[in-house]
């Protein structure tokens, strides 16, 4: 995991909210070429070779004094178009940044979480802004230990579990017995087939489909370009309602 700190003027003003999108400039300009406005106000973007990637990731801490925001980043070498402009970042770098928008959880009784490395950040914020009162558990699973965090909330258990391939993560979370009198809140973030295997399993239990937002920040052997073009992220009706 690498944390960069982006700031500058455009942050002032910037909103509230747990995902941004990230610019990524093609690596041969020498100067970025931004989206702009069209008429029918949709965005006009770059042509060809000229337009920026757009990737999807966490808000994790927002100092608007400071006019400045942080985004932790997963760091898997040169295999991925984000994971390739992190490792090389320095000072004085520049990327384009949207948003923020984005679902995150709802008001309840007691929580259950489950991240792998990708969902870790969100699941860190989320504990952070939880009220002092909130009750519950959340696993996540690492495929390095020495990548855990210090994060938590008094009433949060937090469980690291040491997860390859995720699917200790998928059993560890179906696995939890939830609470019989109170409203339970689901929140899943990891990669797509074991975001399906969790979402159906707490759907076939009964819950509220609208205290469920279980989501796929990946998917194995796509880019984020490719997997939303083709699945829209797994997004389904879920989605939209937990907001």
């Amino acid at each position: 995991m690498c944390r960069i700190t982006l700031g500058g003027e455009e942050i002032d003003g910037f909103g509230e909210g747990p995902n941004v999108k990230v610019l990524i400039p093609p690596e041969h300009l020498k100067a970025p070429e931004w989206p702009t406005v069209g008429p029918d106000g949709r965005a006009v973007w770059p042509a060809g070779d000229r337009r920026p990637a757009v990737r999807t990731y966490t808000l994790r801490h927002h100092r608007p004094a400071a006019g400045e925001i942080d985004i932790d980043f997963v760091l898997h070498g040169d295999e991925g178009i984000a994971s390739r402009w992190a490792t090389r970042a320095q000072a004085g770098d520049v990327v384009g940044i949207g948003g923020p928008g984005g679902r995150t959880v709802t008001p309840a009784d007691w929580y259950l979480f489950a991240a792998d490395q990708t969902g870790l950040p969100a699941v860190s914020r989320i504990l952070e802004t939880l009220p002092a009162e909130a009750r519950g558990r959340a696993f996540i699973a690492l495929p390095d230990m020495t990548e855990r965090q210090e994060i938590g909330h008094p009433g949060i258990e937090v469980t690291w579990l040491k997860d390859d391939a995720t699917m200790v993560l998928a059993e560890s979370i179906m696995a939890q017995a939830l609470p019989a009198d109170a409203r339970p809140f689901v929140w899943a973030g990891c990669e797509s087939s074991v975001m399906r295997q969790i979402r159906q399993h707490w759907r076939s239990a009964g819950i509220d489909r609208r205290q469920i937002l279980a989501i796929s920040y990946w998917r194995r052997g796509m880019s984020e370009t490719a997997f939303h073009d083709a699945f829209n992220h797994d997004r389904d009706e879920d989605y939209y309602l937990a907001g």
